[in-house]
């Protein structure tokens, strides 16, 4: 048994959208290379867990059942989810691999037979109860999620969203929900899709105020990512004390991504795991849940995914950049105009709901 089970199989690379896609399943087979050579002298930390697929049942937990019927058809003839995100044949089965992963990578950690489970592939955030698109079908965070809160009874589970997109889906699915507090640390919605995450997005009903948005300014690196999780993330985590953490993001925040504009480079990567990681340690026993899926660079891709496994695993190792960094990483102006204009602007919406920022 490892400390570290990563969930990961040859069959994932089938979650495939075809040639000149930026969402290939190559990404699947050239990260697992890139881990294992980096991991060697720490393997038995690990263990690769060959995933399940989950049920309809288990996806009807979230999704309505129209639009899984709607999936099934159009992956049967082929055909459009939406205009990014095309559907062949066998694709309904491939997103339930997915979900059958981050299913299991949870009732793993759960049941204490591993502290941490990676999901590879995992992190379908732009799936709603009722759609997708931005190349997700079906939202293993949410349904996860779900199945810790109805099958384990946990109160509280903490999801942080580091994906460069907002995760529209999953905020939308625990928009009402207080025993999820969901924080996304994306690229302003003004210039990214989906075009949602603004500051004032925080929930309503019984979940007001436990959905918390951080639209950065493109080009925002290292600097301006620990500035967020000290002054929003970690008091908020603190208050909140968390069950269990789930983690949600690739490649995408990296300065070279070809869809994204922000500054993150491998040591950041590497923080940002090891600010989970010991969040995990204070507050909920270790647990946590991540899923490791985004990046559209290929180049990049591989040594990204393994900088935030890295850092979670506490193996404070910084790997090399295989792009050059440009002159304009971790402009200083960056980390001013996130403190004033995003961290302030929070704090102020938020007090009302958060004893940390009053």
């Amino acid at each position: 048994m490892g400390e570290i089970d990563i969930m990961f199989s040859d069959e994932m690379g089938k979650y495939d959208f075809g040639p000149g896609h930026p969402f290939r399943g190559d990404r699947f087979t050239n990260f697992i290379e890139r881990f294992r050579e980096e991991l060697l002298r720490e393997r038995s930390r690990f263990e690769i867990v060959e995933p399940r697929y989950a049920t309809d049942e288990e996806i009807l937990t979230v999704h309505d059942p129209d639009y899984v019927e709607y999936v099934k058809k159009t992956a049967a003839r082929g055909g459009f989810l939406t205009l990014d995100t095309p559907l062949s044949p066998g694709m309904h089965e491939q997103a339930k691999l997915v979900v059958g992963a981050a299913l299991e990578g949870a009732q793993r950690v759960m049941n204490s037979k591993a502290s941490k489970a990676i999901v590879i592939g995992g992190g379908m955030h732009h799936a709603g109860v009722d759609y997708g698109g931005g190349f997700c079908i079906y939202n293993d965070v949410a349904i996860a999620a779900k199945m810790l809160l109805e099958k384990y009874k946990l109160e509280r589970i903490l999801i942080l969203d580091t994906d460069a997109h907002a995760g529209n889906g999953t905020e939308d699915i625990f928009y009402e929900e207080p025993r999820v507090l969901f924080i996304s640390i994306h690229q302003d919605p003004r210039t990214l899709y989906p075009g949602k995450g603004f500051v004032w997005e925080i929930g309503s009903g019984e979940g007001e105020g436990y959905t918390v948005c951080v639209p950065l300014p493109p080009g925002s690196g290292y600097n301006v990512y620990t500035l967020v999780m000290d002054e929003i993330v970690v008091p908020l985590a603190r208050e909140f004390k968390p069950q269990i953490i789930f983690r949600n993001g690739g490649s995408d925040p990296h300065f070279a991504d070809t869809l994204t504009n922000l500054g993150l480079s491998m040591k950041g990567f590497n923080m940002l795991g090891r600010y989970v990681r010991e969040m995990c340690e204070e507050l909920c026993g270790g647990k946590e849940l991540d899923f490791i899926g985004s990046g559209y660079n290929p180049i990049v891709l591989p040594n990204a995914w393994t900088s935030i496994i890295l850092g979670l695993a506490g193996i404070d190792r910084v790997l090399p950049e295989p792009i050059n960094p440009p002159s304009w990483l971790d402009d200083p102006g960056l980390v001013e105009y996130t403190k004033s204009k995003v961290v302030g602007e929070l704090k102020s919406i938020l007090k009302d709901y958060w004893d940390c920022f009053r």
